[in-house]
């Protein structure tokens, strides 16, 4: 089937024995449905009327978005066989053991700093002794701290996911340099790339603090509060926004809202680990509003891509290093 085809179906040029065949063929052939149906996701958000007010846009795309996402939400515990994931085991590293001594014995509080990271193109899973879970996105680092307090701290270079047993004995903070987030027993998600000037936090359950060293207290949240962090202006912004679209990632969907096709490129090269060139800089602002599988390859979402706009695009693959794509 040529994405000729594709174009004019979905831009409904298509004549009508061209729209026979197709759909026939569409019936007969589940793979062909199912590149067709990311293909017509894509293309429906993605072409919003420029004339639309972004209050519009945003309405548009929470239909769409009501549409595809879970229908539940589940605990990590319970979704590990569904995913492709590398899991790490806590316990089997001798993070946070229980130790059984014999009484009377003097035990020394052991303190522990372990580094966990996440390849590019994969997701870790990091399970607790106590029941909670932190989940770990593409190319993400997360070094866990216990000190001889059993107070818990994390500093987090990427995005995670954390999944953590309300347990008022417990202190958890996750260090992001610019402030901590203070967990009391929560679910929320954190994504803090190096190479992004903002730092994104959302609350889907529970409750969170953010606070400055001396325990400064700038920001409580509550359930779907997104909070937006500018390094650079060193300004937060709050709004409520569906949870589940900022935790996509963990069910294998990337989610582009109103996203530059710049940002797009850091985010496919974050997990692909490919280099993207953009050759016309003027395509570089070119905003996307799009839901695609993270099993897609590459080329797949750049085709896509080029059905709903004017660009091109070129793989070089090379052998011992990550491939380069041109955009034109």
């Amino acid at each position: 089937m040529s994405e000729e085809i594709f174009s004019k179906i979905l831009n409904n040029s298509a004549t009508e024995l061209e729209k026979s065949d197709f759909y026939k063929s569409l019936e007969e052939d589940n793979a062909l449905r199912e590149v067709f149906y990311q293909y017509k996701n894509i293309n429906t958000i993605s072409n919003f009327d420029s004339n639309k007010s972004i209050q519009l846009q945003k309405d548009s795309f929470k239909r769409f978005w009501n549409l595809i996402k879970p229908a539940k939400s589940y605990r990590m515990a319970d979704l590990w066989y569904r995913y492709a994931a590398v899991f790490i085991i806590a316990l089997s590293l001798g993070f946070l053991m229980r130790y059984q001594v014999p009484a009377n014995t003097e035990v020394k509080v052991l303190t522990q700093n372990i580094t966990y990271t996440s390849e590019k193109g994969s997701v870790s899973t990091i399970h607790l002794e106590d029941g909670s879970a932190i989940w770990l996105s593409s190319a993400s680092k997360i070094n866990l701290q216990r000190n001889s307090k059993g107070e818990m701290s994390a500093k987090l270079n990427g995005e995670a996911y954390f999944d953590m047993i309300p347990d008022t004995a417990r202190k958890f903070d996750v260090d992001l340099g610019y402030f901590k987030v203070k967990d009391i027993g929560t679910k929320f998600n954190i994504r803090a790339y190096s190479f992004e000037p903002t730092i994104y936090t959302t609350l889907e359950g529970g409750k969170i603090d953010l606070y400055k060293s001396g325990n400064q207290s700038i920001l409580s949240m509550i359930p779907s509060d997104f909070m937006k962090y500018d390094r650079e202006t060193n300004r937060i912004a709050v709004v409520q926004q569906d949870p589940s679209i900022s935790t996509a990632w963990k069910d294998g969907k990337f989610v582009f809202i109103n996203k530059t096709l710049s940002d797009i490129c850091l985010e496919l090269e974050n997990w692909y680990n490919v280099e993207i060139i953009i050759s016309d800089k003027s395509l570089a602002s070119t905003r996307y509003t799009s839901v695609i599988k993270r099993t897609t390859t590459v080329k797949m979402v750049l085709k896509m891509l080029a059905l709903t706009d004017q660009i091109k695009f070129k793989i070089e693959e090379r052998k011992e290093v990550r491939d380069i794509v041109y955009i034109y």
